[in-house]
């Protein structure tokens, strides 16, 4: 089962159901990339949801970041996405 981490405070919570699923991660464009996720029926996509003001990991049951950011690396992101 897929969940959703913060990469900053390492909060988890569950990957939105759609149509009665799981939306699945996707990357959007073609220059920049977009992380969303869509719902596999009927096509309705969202933004990834934020937490601690950076876009939420998409982590499924096969791989978990065992990365731990560098405060650093969290102000860099915190940063570029405005906190």
């Amino acid at each position: 089962m897929a969940k959703l981490v913060c990469m900053i405070c390492r909060h988890e919570e569950k990957v939105p159901i759609h149509c009665q699923k799981e939306m699945k991660y996707y990357q959007k464009g073609n220059f920049r990339k977009i992380d969303i996720l869509r719902c596999e029926d009927c096509g309705e996509e969202i933004y990834m949801p934020m937490h601690c003001n950076v876009p939420m990991l998409y982590v499924d049951e096969d791989y978990y970041p065992v990365y731990e950011l560098s405060e650093n690396e969290k102000n860099e992101m915190r940063k570029i996405y405005g906190e």
